[in-house]
């Protein structure tokens, strides 16, 4: 894709602010020094309505000068929180957050939305639309997105349509790629705690040993995919974490895991959950322990609508991929359950087997970013 001149002008600002991002990464709703360092950039761009949302995002607002009121607007979401992951990368501009990194390429999103800010200010006379800026805090299991929207983020004014990406290290450096229709999975969390009975190790006939009735519950759940969906019908279900037990002669009379189930489609989470329930309540019996299951966190199918994907590839055809369905959950579309939303990704991968997201070792070019740039500046005419 050819970059525009504007954009290509912004290259060293770009390396400059996303460098300055990736040293200081907060996990969410702690993104207190990301929050300042947005509204000391955005504030010199003059927007119409800069203020602090969702306790550590921001939102600003442009408006077209003339007809404001009778103009659409357009918001642009970019993500701002980092994860607990300790940055391996070795580079000059690693994180000074001990323990914690710009793993998922958070760091670039802001980067892209902040330089769009930029561009509006230098071209305010060529905005033929309202445009509403959201840096949103708690993307990554906290579901900022949410929040953003219960303060008010998409009014005042009333947004139309919004626009989000991420990074994405499986497409080529500088590759768009986007799906029409359902693109990426709902994903709903849990945790399941068992309850035993503890007792001397030399004795495990006295107690009652969440240890085997977890291992049961783990071998069991694999048939909730293999042999209770139709193979038709894409379904992962994951346990991610479990944590339990005293000494290694004590019988552990306490196991908790976390998981996540990623479907697309609510009548499959709903079927997979009452599923589990019943190995749950099977396995109960059987070893006499309690189970105890909570559903912790739904994210959204992402569905990207037929129009807005057409225009997205009409204005952007050159080097645009199409997507598969990816089961990677999102929650940007927390904004497309209230308004129409477009999701696409940017490519940053550079050669095979490049750090895949949520790695210690990821990083980018920072180039990439600029493609990202010009996507968004493309959907607002200006250049």
């Amino acid at each position: 894709m050819k970059l525009s001149d504007a954009v290509l002008a912004l290259h060293d600002e770009c390396i400059h602010v996303r460098r300055d991002l990736h040293r200081i990464p907060e996990i969410a709703f702690e993104e207190k020094k990301t929050q300042a360092y947005i509204l000391n950039y955005l504030r010199p761009l003059e927007p119409d309505l800069l203020e602090e949302m969702a306790g550590t995002g921001v939102r600003a607002v442009f408006y077209a000068h003339e007809g404001k009121e009778k103009k659409q607007t357009i918001a642009f979401r970019a993500d701002i929180d980092a994860l607990p992951v300790t940055e391996r990368t070795g580079l000059e501009f690693a994180s000074v957050h001990e323990g914690f990194m710009h793993a998922c390429g958070h760091d670039g999103h802001m980067t892209i939305v902040l330089l769009l800010g930029k561009l509006i200010h230098e071209h305010r006379d060529e905005l033929h639309c309202n445009v509403v800026l959201l840096f949103q805090p708690a993307e990554e299991g906290g579901s900022g997105a949410r929040r953003m929207i219960d303060e008010g983020a998409l009014h005042q004014p009333r947004v139309d349509r919004i626009y989000g990406l991420h990074l994405f290290p499986e497409l080529r450096h500088g590759q768009l790629g986007v799906k029409r229709g359902t693109f990426m999975a709902q994903s709903c969390g849990f945790d399941l705690t068992v309850l035993g009975k503890s007792a001397h190790g030399a004795n495990p006939e006295k107690g009652i040993d969440a240890v085997v009735a977890a291992a049961e519950i783990i071998s069991v759940l694999q048939t909730v995919v293999s042999r209770f969906t139709s193979p038709d019908e894409p379904v992962v279900l994951t346990i991610g974490k479990i944590h339990g037990g005293e000494a290694r002669n004590i019988i552990c009379d306490k196991i908790v895991m976390s998981g996540t189930i990623r479907t697309f489609s609510s009548e499959t989470r709903i079927e997979v959950m009452d599923r589990i329930r019943r190995i749950l309540s099977g396995i109960e019996v059987a070893t006499g322990c309690t189970a105890e299951f909570k559903e912790v966190q739904l994210y959204y199918s992402v569905e990207n609508p037929v129009d807005m994907t057409e225009e997205f590839q009409l204005l952007l055809r050159e080097d645009l991929k199409p997507m598969p369905h990816l089961m990677i959950g999102e929650d940007f579309s927390f904004y497309q359950q209230e308004i129409p939303g477009l999701f696409f990704f940017v490519g940053v991968g550079e050669y095979s087997g490049f750090p895949p997201l949520h790695s210690p070792y990821f990083n980018f070019d920072e180039k990439a970013l600029l493609y990202g740039l010009e996507a968004y500046c493309r959907m607002l005419s200006i250049h």
